[in-house]
């Protein structure tokens, strides 16, 4: 994979995470839920405080890795570690310590542990200053 294009992956996702992130926050765009504490983001995704927060962190780690191709790798290999450990967390519980995971969340945690596995192990070694 080409620096240019792990960078824009990187940062295009970790700017989804902000979005998503923001948006678990607005009600409306997150409605209630039958679960206590929860919310379903666009009435699918079950989300918390917790949860949003999460994106929140992600999001800005994957836009802080899109800086050099170091950070990318590092941080998409790092972050692939994480989806792989809440995939396997959400298949076994449906709530991962206090994080809200249900079905839809696993799909999207399972396509966002693809594409940070293929930027963070596929992109070139070289150093690469995004300008």
């Amino acid at each position: 994979m080409s620096r240019s294009a792990a960078i824009k992956i990187s940062l295009g996702l970790g700017l989804v995470y902000l979005l998503i992130g923001v948006l678990g926050f607005i009600p409306g765009i997150t409605q209630p839920s039958s679960a206590p504490g929860q919310g379903l983001l666009l009435g699918i995704f079950a989300v918390n405080t917790v949860h949003n927060l999460a994106h929140l962190v992600l999001g800005a780690a994957l836009v802080w890795a899109a800086t050099t191709v170091s950070n990318v790798r590092l941080v998409n290999r790092g972050l692939a570690a994480v989806f792989a450990v809440l995939v396997i967390g959400s298949l076994v519980a449906p709530i991962v310590e206090g994080v809200a995971i249900n079905p839809p969340d696993t799909g999207l945690h399972m396509a966002s542990l693809l594409v940070t596995a293929a930027v963070g192990f596929m992109a070139t070694r070289r150093q690469a200053v995004l300008a």
